[in-house]
């Protein structure tokens, strides 16, 4: 109901489709249908975690210890950019339903780790699986002369994100790079 609700009242406010690209140029024109086209995105992909009951903030945490491996409990606050408290109560969520599992470091019992359990695991799968599904009803959608073209925009897209995150300096901490795993 909430989603039905944030999808019909205002929607053209709240994703700039009622108002045109700030000029001509390409660059606006992009950017105004990426903006409009990432809320829409976003509105659809609310309601498929609505049918998980996973919240935004839920799929955020799995999705960063999915990709940052473990971490204290106090360094997933700072990365989430919340209380240690704040970062607590949902984890306290996310624990009972079995998202999230939470450990004392044995040599010093103050320290709690968090980490995403299977169970969590599968749930972001089975949302990437929405997000696929939903991306291939979209791309059926056009013609399939247009497919090579997507496909080569994106990938283009793609690289020129990557060289300018990567050429930015990182605001990530060193502690949220993935600890190594052993084999």
């Amino acid at each position: 109901m909430i989603v039905d609700v944030t999808r019909t009242i205002g929607q053209p406010a709240i994703y700039g489709l009622d108002r045109p690209a700030a000029s001509d140029e390409p660059t606006d024109r992009i950017i105004a249908d990426y903006r409009a086209t990432m809320g829409r995105m976003k509105c659809a992909m609310s309601e498929r975690l609505v049918r998980l009951g996973v919240s935004m903030a839920q799929l955020n945490i799995m999705y960063t210890l999915q990709r940052d491996g473990e971490m204290p409990m106090s360094r997933l606050a700072e990365v989430l950019n919340v209380s240690l408290s704040n970062a607590t109560g949902l984890i306290d969520r996310m624990e009972e339903r079995g998202f999230i599992e939470r450990t004392r470091v044995p040599e010093d019992r103050r320290i709690v780790l968090v980490h995403i359990t299977q169970t969590g695991v599968r749930t972001l799968e089975e949302n990437d699986a929405l997000s696929d599904e939903l991306l291939r009803d979209v791309l059926d959608r056009l013609e399939p002369a247009q497919l090579p073209i997507v496909a080569h925009a994106m990938a283009e897209f793609r690289a020129a994100l990557e060289a300018a995150t990567d050429a930015r300096p990182s605001d990530r901490h060193p502690a949220s790079a993935p600890a190594p795993r052993s084999r």
